[in-house]
């Protein structure tokens, strides 16, 4: 049971300890797992070419999906850890807030933090008790969800299929988001939330602009800077609503078929978020540097051919065009929402060409450890984790050039 005396007496970079504890033993068990792999598994089974060299090199292929599966876990520990840290952080700057305010106005509280009934001033002690309530259940419902999902890892721990441990390694990112949303007072009234506000360190602050833009964005009491800010300073199109459609229709069918929809699915969050299309005036869409789409005849098969820019679904070509009209490479620590991933292949692949870009996904969230969450469509996630799943791009698809664009459209 969470206390108002363990929230105030607690440590949270304990919980932020443990976390980067577990990040180092992940990358050794990841190195491990690729070591086994790629310098010992295939060799064997490469140049031991009789039975029981097959046989041997079939057990190091098992031992490396062991130890694949067990940096999942070591992951998923730490995505979990993270967001205790988080919770507790923040529900400790709202009981200070609280201590504060109470100081100032002269008002007593009880043994639990809460405040003791006085006739003025009413709205003081309203937004004391209010954040003493937001402080208590933000760090229940984070420390509930976190013993729960440690317990789902603990009893995983023999797991040996990769495909598993990467389910658990979405689910614990998805704790980790929550944690950030529970810190957020949605519900309150603007003062109190403008109170709240306040009581946040810089450095919080900013965690939760990166983690969780649109919660705050829709939160009356936030200052308007701060929500320009998050949106995009220049007024091309709005960041904030470009993450909200990818959170929104991350699983939802697609207004056309494209093959491999993912493209698709950030130029419909794009033209959601505001960016005007780039059209000719006789060419429609269809032009060599155009971007957008029109309204088509229903036919998929046709309507690709005559009503979409060849930049609205190609991975390359869209990647290519961002970069040619206004938008700028970022490298991955200075990534915020509503950038773009592009992957790039980097390694061999018989499906895909050195250096092709074949894939787009939209940055979502970047959480206080510099982790990247994505969202995108065909194979589509969720606020999952770039650092964390690309070990399995790696592994299926060859070695990836990650590229993280920043859009700044030049033709409006």
């Amino acid at each position: 049971m969470v206390t108002y005396a363990g929230i105030r007496d607690a440590r949270p970079e304990q919980w932020k300890d443990a976390a980067d504890d577990f990040v180092a033993l992940a990358r050794y068990v990841n190195q491990a797992a690729i070591d086994v792999r790629g310098d010992t598994a295939a060799k064997v089974d490469a140049h031991w070419a009789d039975s029981t060299g097959k046989a041997a090199a079939a057990r190091l292929y098992a031992l490396a999906d062991k130890l694949d599966s067990a940096y999942d876990l070591l992951d998923a520990v730490k995505m979990v850890l993270e967001g205790m840290h988080s919770s507790i952080q923040t529900a400790q700057a709202t009981l200070i807030q609280a201590l504060s305010l109470a100081n100032e106005y002269g008002i007593q509280l009880d043994d639990e933090g809460r405040p003791l009934i006085v006739q003025n001033p009413v709205q003081i002690v309203s937004e004391i008790a209010a954040l003493h309530s937001q402080a208590i259940k933000q760090a229940t419902d984070a420390d509930n969800a976190a013993r729960a999902e440690l317990a789902k890892l603990r009893a995983a721990v023999g797991i040996t299929n990769p495909d598993d441990a990467l389910n658990l390694q979405e689910e614990a990112s998805h704790t980790e988001m929550d944690a950030f949303k529970g810190a957020i007072p949605t519900g309150q009234d603007p003062a109190t939330v403008a109170v709240w506000w306040g009581g946040l360190s810089p450095s919080e602050r900013h965690d939760l602009m990166l983690a969780e833009p649109v919660a705050l964005t829709n939160l009356d009491g936030i200052p308007d800077s701060v929500k320009t800010q998050m949106r995009g300073p220049d007024g091309k199109y709005d960041r904030v609503k470009m993450v909200d459609y990818a959170l929104r229709n991350w699983n939802k069918s697609d207004p056309i078929d494209l093959g491999n929809n993912c493209t698709n699915f950030v130029s419909e969050a794009l033209l959601h978020a505001g960016m005007k299309r780039k059209m000719g005036t006789w060419s429609g869409v269809s032009g060599a540097d155009d971007w957008g789409k029109e309204t088509g005849t229903g036919w998929d098969w046709l309507d690709k051919k005559l009503y979409y820019s060849h930049t609205w679904g190609g991975a390359e070509n869209q990647q290519d065009f961002m970069l040619k009209h206004g938008g700028e490479e970022v490298p991955p620590g200075q990534a915020r929402p509503g950038d773009i991933i592009y992957y790039e292949q980097q390694g061999p692949n018989s499906g895909i060409h050195q250096g092709e870009t074949h894939h787009a996904a939209i940055v979502t969230a970047v959480m206080p450890d510099g982790e990247i969450k994505y969202t995108q469509h065909s194979d589509s996630h969720v606020d999952v984790s770039l650092e964390g799943r690309l070990p399995h791009e790696t592994e299926s698809e060859g070695q990836q050039n990650i590229r993280i664009v920043r859009p700044h459209p030049d033709w409006y």
